[in-house]
């Protein structure tokens, strides 16, 4: 089968392999799309320390069932995966937390991912980890599931409400994502911050946020009169690098959520304003599998527009160039395309 191959750090090829032998109890999924995020762009340029060598990329996946049976799917079903292979049995797992089981593999980092012709998993977690999409379900957009239930997971934890006027630092496509469940969790008001020209450019004329370019606005300024001086509840930083420091604290309002969503850059937060204003900074990494089987059924129902975030296209031939695409910003989302 054709797969691309991770090698070491920048050496991405496409090669001819045998096709993988699903483990007793397991199944084999024939791969109809593979979406690419910053993560995994950002992974083949320079690792990371999840990943292990060799290793076929990619975690953002749904397939059809081909042989093998569990999870409550049959052959043939068009799937969702949720990328995690968690053990079911600690704290974590146990607690409906299993983003954070302590024995977790995941795909496209410590086993296999999504960007081959064919994809095998093992019976462990089959019953949480596939979702069954409908019939005639487009198995593109539902690429984007898994980093939605990232977002869910995220809002959250910062308890997005309904009334609440949240900002988002990074208009990337987990930043629209944010923006989209903001306002379906009943946000009032969601700023979209954005500094880089490309992404500015993308997102122009979108109604669903209104869109602060901080290359030429000044960002507390914009929080300030958006918000008649009040501040926002829900602060969320949605780009990596970001540098936090008291000046991102003083746009939230008393009692305001900072969710460091994005790998942060430096940070310097006194916690003197945390203290005297009730405010909460937390952390937020990956998504839960029910989280997962959440973002698949709010997907399902409709109504939102998720179309305009897929900017490329490909079969696995071009696989470079999706990973360019995304490396380079040239668009919001790379998806690898099968069947």
């Amino acid at each position: 089968m054709r797969a691309a191959v991770l090698r070491g750090p920048g050496l991405l090829e496409i090669e001819d392999i045998a096709p993988p032998t699903p483990p007793p109890g397991g199944i084999l999924l024939e791969v109809l799309a593979c979406s690419i995020c910053g993560t995994d762009a950002r992974m083949v340029a320079r690792g990371h320390s999840d990943l292990t060598y060799p290793r076929i990329p990619g975690h953002e996946v749904t397939g059809r069932i081909v042989e093998g049976e569990g999870g409550g799917v049959d052959v043939g079903d068009l799937v969702q995966v949720w990328p995690g292979i968690a053990c079911g049995r600690c704290g974590p797992c146990l607690r409906g937390r299993d983003n954070q089981c302590r024995e977790m593999e995941i795909l496209g980092f410590s086993r296999d991912g999504g960007l081959s012709e064919l994809l095998a998993l093992p019976p462990e977690g089959l019953d949480r980890g596939l979702n069954r999409l409908p019939p005639g379900a487009d198995p593109v957009i539902f690429t984007l599931a898994e980093p939605l239930a990232c977002c869910i997971n995220a809002q959250w934890m910062a308890g997005v409400s309904p009334g609440d006027c949240v900002l988002i630092l990074g208009g990337g496509p987990l930043g629209v994502l944010h923006s989209i469940l903001a306002r379906r969790l009943g946000a009032d008001l969601v700023l979209l911050a954005e500094r880089d020209g490309r992404r500015i450019r993308q997102l122009a004329g979108r109604s669903n946020f209104r869109l602060i370019d901080s290359s030429v606005e000044s960002l507390a300024g914009s929080v300030e009169e958006e918000t008649d001086g009040e501040g926002v509840d829900v602060m969320i930083i949605a780009a990596p690098g970001i540098e936090l420091d008291r000046s991102h604290l003083d746009m939230l309002s008393p009692g305001g959520r900072l969710c460091v969503f994005s790998g942060p850059g430096e940070v310097s937060l006194p916690l003197g304003p945390v203290h005297y204003r009730d405010l909460t900074v937390i952390g937020s990494h990956g998504c839960s599998s029910q989280q997962n089987r959440m973002a698949v059924e709010m997907i399902a129902k409709g109504g939102i527009d998720l179309e305009w975030l897929i900017t490329f296209r490909s079969s696995i031939e071009g696989v470079c160039q999706a990973f360019l695409h995304a490396r380079e910003r040239h668009g919001l989302r790379a998806v690898i395309v099968g069947g």
